[in-house]
């Protein structure tokens, strides 16, 4: 058989030609799951502040009185028109009953559990205010009056959603269970959405949508050096940011809150 004349002779390779393969070049998927901390510090302490506002609704007999639920910071169109914009805030605290309070804690812990783990702290803030802000947004559409958290709760799924179809080929994770279950309450929450006006599936939807996108942005912290990101310009701005906002509500909303006790 005749050597191709293209093919260079044994002679002619020399070992430094030979490209060196290291860990870069190979595909490397990391477990989503290990390491993830059960109690996610941030989502937690969002979740205490929810419920303290809840139990000054029930001492203020807020829940029965719809007069009184806008006045302490509900969502209204025709108030944030006039120019209270921190009731976009404040309604992401306030919540209609004990089972809607318990099911969005429920929720908010799962969902913070992976968020904190896959962005860390800092960005899952941002991400949780922003589609705080856009869900409430989106239900200004609706234009009646709302609260809750699930806006916001949506755009931690979002988030997740969008480092899942980011990284797929990078992240393990071993108990699918978890994104069924979180499949499951998502498609009930708009089910009784339908045929309850109680539930706003504006906000769930905008909360969703903006949780996506901004997810498309986050730095994989699960992936990436966590103490690095955290250490970041961007995520330092992004937690000054949503500081800002939750402070500059906070000024009109807390004192309403006193006001109940």
């Amino acid at each position: 058989m005749t050597a191709d004349p293209y093919e260079p002779e044994e002679s002619d390779i020399e070992e430094e030609d030979i490209p060196a393969i290291d860990e870069g070049m190979l595909a490397h998927e990391v477990d989503f799951e290990e390491g993830m901390n059960p109690f996610p510090l941030l989502c937690i302490i969002l979740g205490v502040l929810c419920l303290a506002a809840f139990l000054c609704q029930l001492a203020g007999g807020v829940l029965t009185d719809l007069d009184k639920l806008v006045s302490m910071g509900a969502l209204s169109a025709q108030h944030v028109f006039q120019g209270e914009v921190w009731r976009m805030v404040s309604a992401g605290f306030l919540h209609g009953s004990a089972d809607h309070i318990i099911g969005n804690l429920i929720i908010l812990i799962i969902l913070g559990m992976g968020c904190e783990h896959a962005f860390g702290r800092g960005q899952t803030l941002f991400l949780y205010v922003v589609a705080m802000l856009c869900g409430s947004l989106a239900s200004l559409m609706g234009g009646r009056v709302s609260v809750g958290a699930s806006g916001a709760i949506f755009g931690l799924a979002g988030g997740l959603v969008a480092l899942f179809m980011r990284q797929r080929n990078e992240l393990i994770v071993r108990d699918h269970r978890i994104g069924f279950v979180l499949i499951i309450w998502a498609g009930y929450q708009f089910f009784i959405g339908i045929f309850t006006p109680a539930v706003d599936n504006l906000c769930h939807v905008g909360g969703f949508i903006s949780g996506f996108v901004v997810g498309l942005f986050l730095q994989p912290a699960v992936l990436r050096d966590r103490e690095h990101i955290g250490r970041h310009t961007a995520t330092l701005t992004m937690v000054a940011f949503s500081c800002l906002v939750l402070l500059s509500a906070g000024i009109f909303f807390v004192p309403r809150l006193i006001a109940a006790l």
